[in-house]
């Protein structure tokens, strides 16, 4: 323990030091009164041994609060005031010449007084700690009983957790099991927006570690720790000195991992922490589940079950508002609409299970010919529609071009090891050069394909 000594009489404060060595304690030591006060703030005083004359300092530790026992001293020949008697903090007085039998009285009667106030103040801690805990764990419930969105739930519970465990920054990374990576579904922090999308390989990093063997970890310290990755850091420019990471399990399937980075004044990560975000981890890995619906729900009202592409309801909602964001720039919009040539004698000389197939892969075909930004649709029976934001007509023309002779050049598996061949027609029309409407636009790009289909088919009309 730290115990200062004030005395201002040298050979008193000779003969007290002599003494205190005696009880293994670390000492301050003032000569100068003016000097005490800041003494006290810098050095974390345990105990104080101070002389009477210093009363103002005396009041103003008594006002500080911060359980300081006070052990007086006192001239040989001085006379001892009622007010110094009743100080709250002051547990005995010592009178020249010091004795040691008095003097270990009085030091382990302050150690005793400051050892209790300490342990008082780590359960007031402790306490509120647990209070704030409680808090943040009902504000989360109210937060999955409300009407917010799943993501907006899922921020909720990671700003209320990084807050409870004074993290700089948080992320979340979803397993994907094809690709064996994780991906950063969420992050907050200095670095937050450059994290989201990005992607790992599962057998990277502390993330990577939790991932795979399902076990939470504290790093104290990831420059000493050789899982640690530093490969994000150096896209992001962030600085990772510590990580608490928790997996997110669902039916005994690590789905996750969620993690707080830094924790703020650069202390390390305690058994506590982790005992608190284990807690809330276990919402988390509900929010995102709920996310994992909303998004499967959200995905199966605009896709087509067969080939995956988007249906009829996504495609008139996406051109009408492509259409609406570009009335005013004029912005072009091209169309491509195609069938399959022929499509029923497929139906009828191989079966509608293989029909179906084909369906499918001339969808795939298509799609993966055309840009990141183009829009891919199974309009209805064998028929297709291709959107491309800002895209003028002749560069329309070349990608559908493109997909009539990917689909024209590969054949098309049937029953047995056989195959057979099959080609599109593809008419092609461009906003606002040959529709204003949603409708217009569709009815054009139909009648460019159907005199495709007039003038010999597997062609491509503008």
């Amino acid at each position: 323990m730290k115990v200062l000594v004030y005395q201002p009489k040298e050979t008193d404060r000779k003969a007290l030091i002599q003494y205190l060595k005696r009880f293994n304690l670390e000492l301050i030591l003032n000569d100068k009164l003016s000097n005490l006060l800041p003494a006290i703030k810098k050095n974390d005083i345990d105990i104080a041994i101070i002389h009477i004359n210093a009363r103002k300092v005396i009041k103003a530790l008594d006002e500080m609060n911060i359980g300081i026992p006070i052990i007086l001293t006192v001239p040989e020949d001085g006379r001892i005031k009622y007010e110094d008697l009743i100080i709250p903090d002051t547990i005995g007085i010592l009178k020249p010449p010091f004795k040691l039998k008095n003097l270990r009285k009085l030091i382990n009667k302050a150690i005793k007084r400051r050892e209790q106030y300490l342990n008082n103040l780590n359960t007031v801690e402790s306490l509120k700690k647990k209070v704030k805990e409680m808090e943040v764990l009902n504000e989360i419930a109210q937060a999955i009983n409300s009407s917010l969105e799943p993501k907006e739930i899922l921020k909720i519970i990671m700003e209320k957790t990084a807050d409870l465990i004074r993290a700089e920054a948080w992320s979340i990374l979803l397993v994907d099991r094809n690709r064996e990576e994780l991906v950063f579904e969420a992050a907050a922090g200095a670095a937050g927006e450059k994290l989201i999308g990005m992607r790992i390989n599962i057998n990277q990093g502390i993330a990577g570690w939790v991932a795979r063997t399902g076990k939470s970890l504290i790093v104290e310290d990831v420059t000493k720790d050789p899982r640690f990755y530093d490969g994000v850091d150096k896209k992001t420019k962030f600085v990772t000195k510590s990580i608490l990471c928790v997996p997110m399990k669902s039916c005994d399937e690590t789905i996750g991992v969620v993690e707080v980075i830094n924790k703020i004044g650069g202390e390390p990560f305690t058994k506590d922490d982790l005992e608190i975000f284990e807690n809330l981890v276990q919402h988390v890995t509900v929010a995102i589940r709920n996310i994992q619906i909303y998004r499967k729900l959200e995905e199966t009202s605009i896709t087509d079950d067969l080939t995956k592409l988007y249906n009829t309801r996504y495609c008139n909602q996406v051109l009408d508002e492509l259409i609406k964001q570009r009335i005013a720039t004029k912005a072009k919009i091209s169309l491509i609409f195609f069938d399959v040539d022929f499509f029923k004698l497929v139906d009828d000389n191989y079966g509608h299970l293989v029909g179906s197939e084909t369906l499918r892969l001339i969808g795939e075909r298509a799609r993966s010919v055309i840009r990141e930004k183009d829009i891919a649709v199974r309009y209805g029976g064998d028929e297709y529609i291709i959107i491309l934001p800002d895209t003028d007509k002749p560069t329309a023309a070349i990608i559908a071009e493109r997909i009539r002779r990917t689909i024209e050049e590969k054949p098309f598996p049937a029953m047995d090891g056989k195959y057979f061949n099959v080609t599109v027609t593809l008419g092609v029309a461009t906003f606002p050069d040959d529709a204003l409407t949603r409708d217009e636009l569709i009815g054009q790009a139909d009648r460019a394909m159907y005199r495709g289909k007039m003038s010999g088919r597997n062609k491509v009309v503008v």
